[in-house]
């Protein structure tokens, strides 16, 4: 067990290093299946983020417009001013709920065609900001650690790199499924 460049190290490895062909696919496929798997979450996670953001934008108009027009059974009302700022975070909580949410479907619809990688990251990362909501917020954390480990695996890279290129979906899990198993 000896490499040619050190003849006597009984640790040098035995093979030589794989080249580094672009098209060269690595032999056990990488976490190419998972895409998938990253891109079914964020559509479910995306939806119920949607749904957050849709009751965190009702709840702005509701400190605005009704909540002042109603009676108080105590007679104590809130001040003007802080539901005015109630109404205002809860819109801006629930535009970037919003935006994000939507980002996060896109990019899982995307990932069935291996597009927008750079998206899917981005909507990965940014996801995270609505662990503010409490609302699903272990889930995000969740699904931003398992995408982020999914997509920067080199063969999905790789697998993005060819989609770019031309090379169909099914044709790429087939090439991966076939590395995966040493076809």
């Amino acid at each position: 067990m000896s490499s040619p460049e050190q003849p006597d190290n009984p640790y040098a490895a035995s093979m030589a290093p794989p080249a580094t062909d672009p098209n060269s696919i690595p032999v056990g496929g990488g976490l190419v299946n998972q895409v998938m798997v990253v891109g079914i979450l964020q559509i479910v996670l995306g939806a119920l983020e949607f749904m957050m953001a849709c009751l965190l934008i009702f709840y702005a108009v509701f400190f605005a417009f009704v909540m002042p027009n109603m009676e108080n059974a105590n007679n104590q009302e809130m001040p003007p001013e802080a539901m005015f700022w109630i109404s205002i975070g809860c819109a801006i909580g629930g535009a970037v709920v919003l935006v994000f949410s939507v980002l996060r479907i896109t990019s899982g619809v995307y990932s069935f065609w291996f597009k927008q990688r750079t998206m899917m990251m981005v909507s990965l990362i940014g996801g995270m900001v609505t662990v503010f909501t409490c609302y699903c917020s272990l889930f995000s954390i969740g699904v931003g650690i398992y995408g982020l480990i999914v997509m920067l695996d080199p063969a999905v890279k790789q697998a993005y790199l060819m989609a770019a290129g031309g090379v169909n979906a099914e044709e790429i899990k087939a090439r991966f499924a076939r590395a995966r198993y040493g076809l």
